[in-house]
Order: C-alpha cells, then sequence, then structure tokens
C-alpha cells in the first residue's frame, strides 16, 4: 500500500510539471510569432494614407491661396500709406487755398466797397500774399504709380513734377491789384479748391477699386 501511494504522488508532480513545461512553451512561441494584425485593420490602415493623400493637394491649394492673400492685404497696405500721405498734404493746400479765398472775398463783398487807398484793403492783400509765397514753398507727395496714372491729367493741371503748386493756381495779387484782378482771382481759388477736393477723391477712389 505505501507504494502505490508513493507512485500515484510521483505520477501528479510528473504530470503538473509536464503542464506547466507546456504552457511556457505555448507563451514563448506567442512572443516569438505575434499574431498578425488582421485584414481589416490592414484596411482601415490603406483608408487612413489614401484620405490623407487626397487631401494634402487640397490643403496645399488652401495655403497658396492664404498666401496669395497675404501678399495682396501687404500690397494695399503699402498702396493705402502712399494715397494717406498724398491725402494729407493736398489737405494742406487746400486749407491755405481756402485763407486765400477767405481774404479775397473779404474784398470783394464788402459793402461799400474798399477805397484804392485803404488801409484794410492793403492789409489783407499783404496777408493773402504771404500765404500765396507760403503755398508755393510746400510740395505734395504724388500718389502710388498705379494711383498716379489714372489721376495724371488732373494732377498736373496743379502741380509740376516736383509736386509744387503752378503759379496760375493761385494767381499773384499785390496791395494795389485793382478789384477786377482780385474777383478774377476770387474764382479762380474757388476752381483751385474743387480741383484739389477732386483729385483726393479721385485718388482714393482708385485705391478702393484695386
Amino acid at each position: 500500500m505505501e507504494v502505490d501511494k508513493i507512485n500515484a504522488i510521483a505520477s501528479t508532480a510528473y504530470f503538473t510539471l509536464q503542464q506547466q513545461f507546456t504552457s511556457q512553451s505555448n507563451a514563448t512561441g506567442n512572443e516569438q510569432n505575434p499574431t498578425p494584425p488582421d485584414a481589416d485593420s490592414q484596411g482601415r490602415t490603406k483608408v487612413t494614407d489614401q484620405v490623407r493623400l487626397a487631401t494634402s493637394p487640397v490643403i496645399r491649394k488652401n495655403l497658396d491661396m492664404v498666401s496669395a492673400i497675404e501678399q495682396e492685404h501687404a500690397r494695399l497696405n503699402q498702396l493705402a500709406k502712399g494715397v494717406r500721405k498724398t491725402n494729407e498734404e493736398l489737405g494742406r493746400f487746400a486749407d491755405q487755398v481756402s485763407d486765400m479765398t477767405s481774404a479775397v472775398t473779404a474784398i470783394v463783398k464788402n459793402f461799400p466797397p474798399f477805397s484804392a487807398d485803404s488801409e484794410r484793403r492793403k492789409e489783407i492783400l499783404m496777408s493773402y500774399a504771404s500765404i500765396r509765397k507760403e503755398i508755393l514753398k510746400m510740395t505734395v507727395p504724388a500718389p502710388p504709380q498705379p494711383v498716379y496714372e489714372k489721376v495724371k491729367s488732373t494732377w498736373s493741371s496743379l502741380f509740376d513734377t516736383s509736386g509744387q503748386m503752378l503759379n496760375d493756381s493761385v494767381p499773384d495779387l499785390g496791395p494795389a491789384s485793382p478789384d477786377s484782378h482780385v474777383k478774377a482771382a476770387a474764382t479762380q481759388l474757388d476752381s483751385t479748391g474743387e480741383t484739389l477736393a477732386s483729385l483726393s477723391s479721385d485718388i482714393t477712389q482708385m485705391l478702393l477699386q484695386r
């Protein structure tokens, strides 16, 4: 009986060891030969790659479009700066012309008319001459080339190539100028003021149409 008991224990131990060895072998085999990805997983990977490849040209096109917009924005920004500077200087000219117009209008509309030797009349005309001298020293930068080409005709009717106002745009008057000359100067100054305003509007409009 004792021998049978010993044999049974030995058999059990041998069976247990055999099971452990088999389990370890299977585990090692799984590590060395991992389960290959199933067909569905591979299919999803291929589809993802295809979507990426199909989308890339669209994205590149969009990036090119954004870049073009940025370049156009920079170009328009430079044009706007140039137009702004021109308009600012045109405004200074317009202010001076307005002061000159006020001076001659004070003489033309005075009632009763100033006498030829009126001191007040002489003072007004001397003030006019001083403003005219100042305005003829001023210069205005031409607008950027694309805009300038559109307003070149009007521009050249007021300014020379250096940006100085033409003498005829602001008539010359002296302390002894007769009323007829003063009236003619008033008419010319009205025209000059209107042309300055029109030129400024045209320059700005040309920018908006770019």
